[in-house]
């Protein structure tokens, strides 16, 4: 039986004279990519993940950034949209051509994030916190959530 290094794929490919077993390297389409980039071409801007919870009195938006310096991360609210860019660099000394396996986006990334009408705007406060940026957004008090309680018929309640 054939040994399959890390790395390796095995696949079949029919043949006149049956099916043939071969190895191909699941980074060698990657390589040839990142081979065939043309110089001056435009990278496309990464997109940033982010989770978004809902309390009681505010939002707060989660985003990873590890590897990014706070001086290139910029958050900013227009009308109803918070926008986060940024950009991750590479590490000094280490070439994309070098590369094995590149998973990690490297470059300009942004995420834009339509934001209900009854938020505080003025109170919205970002941090860094073990390499995730946290966006915290008060609510106002007229969409906190508010509990109602139901009267009897004699105004009892």
């Amino acid at each position: 039986m054939n040994q399959v290094g890390i790395g390796e794929l095995k696949y079949a490919k029919p043949s006149t004279q049956g099916v043939q077993i071969q190895k191909r390297s699941p980074l060698s389409r990657a390589r040839r990519i990142l081979q065939n980039q043309k110089p001056g071409e435009v990278e496309q801007e990464g997109q940033l993940s982010v989770d978004i919870v809902q309390r009681e009195d505010q939002m707060i938006i989660i985003c990873p950034i590890a590897g990014v310096e706070k001086s290139e991360i910029k958050v900013a609210i227009q009308d109803d949209v918070l926008t986060i860019r940024g950009e991750r660099k590479p590490l000094e000394g280490i070439e994309a051509k070098e590369a094995l396996v590149r998973e990690l986006f490297w470059g300009t990334f942004s995420r834009s994030i339509v934001l209900p009408d009854h938020i505080d705007r003025k109170n919205i406060n970002a941090r860094v916190h073990e390499h995730m940026l946290i966006i915290t957004i008060p609510k106002t008090e007229d969409f906190k959530t508010r509990i109602i309680h139901i009267e009897n018929a004699e105004g009892e309640k």
